[in-house]
């Protein structure tokens, strides 16, 4: 049993993981503290005010900078109060694409040496993370296997995982079916478990005790085996609302059960599960082995100190169709209206996501004259507006809006998964379950040849916008559509009718109308 049931780290991020938490999580450990800042499941940056965990500290180390460069960018933040990054990249030190590395760099840092935190204490809160404040997306099954391998002796990890040699371990399959990400020794050590294998028979397998037990730990912590007598701690208190109950745990058999059905383990050499002991990437592997583009990266470095006329460069009497134009051509300088496609690079991807978010935020508040109003109150008095929580509308419209790029652009599964983003967050907006109809449509008229009618349940979306707002004349027109595909010209007419009820002055209705009736005409 885990002493006391404590939660203790590994096993506090997997369930902050699996329950998808978006906030922070403050760890305290004496005068030490760190706050994590997560979303949906990930932790994405790491504040601290620990001097050794500065950027310009963590480029000293890594032999980036030099001794005089780093007491002179010292002085430099003194005197401007500008960012670390921003001043390297005016010294000519840094570029920006390097910069934007050394940052993840430094966030991964901090985030390992939270593992070295033995007797913590620790507070959520539930917020929504700005987006210019998400500088990385580690996968958390990563975090936690190189912090443990990183971070723990072989009594800390006996003292959090009170193993023995008769602790009999079984391999699960994950809770995440194709998420959670293992390096080759994990994946070999789970093949090697199978359905039972006690701990003494891993040992002859590898010699290297505490790599064992960390990775041996790190799998219990993410649900990928289980071990006899070993519990995880009760997460339900947390009350993240994604996490699922703890699941009854299977029979592990008994040590005595195992090793009767054991073959003789042979005097030959048995070859190590890994060439190289487990090695966190450095900051210069970072930078030899990812290319970022460098006009990206100095614009999404600026995001955190940028309020939305500077994010859209634009002056602050710019509104309307200059706002909306404005928008567009931040789309198309920087490639976001089709990302994937421009950005081979995942770091690129990664930046382009991040600008993109941060416009469509500053357009969707800026085009609106009450949010307009008040955002520059904020800016009047001071306060940043990314400092505030942003409302679930603007949310969502915002996920609306890049689902309406995705759709022009005919990525329609993209647009699908945003429009229902947006309907989570904001169920009560007609248009976006229209627009959910339209991907949807579309995406079947890609998927269905014309001799194959398409699904009914595609009608479900614009009924959904009908229901809300009974005049909506366009998903009325788009139920006409699916019937007239599917050959039911009396039900398409009818709903086209219903289309030019809603609305006398569409013409693709009055249109619609007349042709039908002609072909339905004896």
């Amino acid at each position: 049993m885990l002493e006391e049931n404590r939660l203790y780290l590994p096993y506090l991020l997997s369930a902050l993981w699996e329950g998808g938490f978006r906030g922070s999580l403050t760890l305290t450990e004496g005068n030490v503290e760190r706050s994590l800042l997560f979303h949906d499941g990930k932790a994405v940056n790491v504040h601290s005010k620990l001097q050794e965990e500065t950027l310009g500290r963590v480029l000293l180390e890594e032999g980036k900078i030099n001794q005089h460069e780093y007491a002179e960018l010292l002085q430099r933040i003194t005197q401007t109060k500008q960012t670390a990054g921003e001043i390297l990249i005016t010294m000519g030190i840094l570029g920006p694409q390097d910069v934007f590395l050394a940052l993840e760099f430094q966030t991964r840092k901090k985030l390992l040496n939270c593992f070295r935190m033995v007797d913590f204490g620790f507070s959520l809160e539930k917020k929504v993370v700005p987006i210019e404040q998400m500088i990385t997306n580690l996968d958390p099954s990563e975090i936690i296997l190189a912090g443990v391998h990183l971070a723990y002796s072989v009594d800390r990890l006996l003292t959090e995982f009170p193993v023995n040699e008769e602790t009999v371990f079984v391999t699960v399959m994950p809770a995440k079916d194709g998420i959670i990400r293992i390096g080759p020794r994990e994946s070999k050590i789970c093949n090697l478990i199978g359905t039972g294998s006690p701990l003494v028979r891993l040992m002859n397998k590898e010699t290297d005790l505490k790599s064992l037990l960390a990775s041996l730990y790190a799998l219990h912590a993410l649900r990928l085996v289980e071990a006899s007598g070993i519990e995880r701690p009760d997460t339900r208190n947390l009350e993240l609302p994604n996490l699922a109950p703890e699941p009854q745990t299977q029979k592990i058999p008994s040590y005595e059960e195992v090793a009767d059905n054991l073959p003789e383990v042979k005097s030959t050499p048995q070859p190590e599960l890994e060439d190289e002991p487990f090695r966190a990437p450095t900051l210069n592997d970072l930078l030899m082995g990812n290319h970022v583009d460098p006009k990206l990266a100095k614009k999404v470095l600026g995001l955190a100190r940028s309020d939305h006329f500077k994010v859209l460069e634009i002056t602050r009497d710019v509104k309307g169709q200059n706002l909306k134009n404005a928008f567009f051509r931040l789309l198309r300088v920087y490639h976001l209206q089709d990302i994937e496609p421009s950005y081979p690079s995942p770091k690129d991807r990664k930046m382009a996501y991040t600008l993109l978010d941060k416009a469509t935020v500053a357009y969707r508040v800026l085009n609106h004259d009450e949010s307009r109003k008040a955002y520059l109150q904020s800016l009047q008095n001071d306060q940043l507006q990314q400092d505030h929580p942003v409302p679930p509308r603007v949310l969502a419209d915002v996920e609306a809006l890049k689902g309406e790029l995705a759709l022009t652009s005919k990525r329609y599964k993209e647009a699908i998964d945003l429009f229902i983003s947006a309907i989570t967050q904001y169920p009560d907006e007609p248009s976006y379950h229209f627009k959910l109809g339209v991907a949807c449509y579309k995406k079947a008229l890609v998927e269905h040849p014309p001799h194959k009618q398409l699904p009914d349940s595609l009608r479900k979306p614009f009924l959904k916008a009908i229901s809300l707002k009974p005049s909506y004349d366009e998903p009325r027109m788009y139920l006409g559509y699916i019937s007239k595909r599917n050959g039911n010209f009396k039900r398409a007419l009818k709903e086209f009718k219903g289309a030019l009820e809603s609305n006398p002055n569409n013409p693709m209705a009055l249109s619609e109308v007349r042709l039908l009736k002609k072909r339905l005409k004896p």
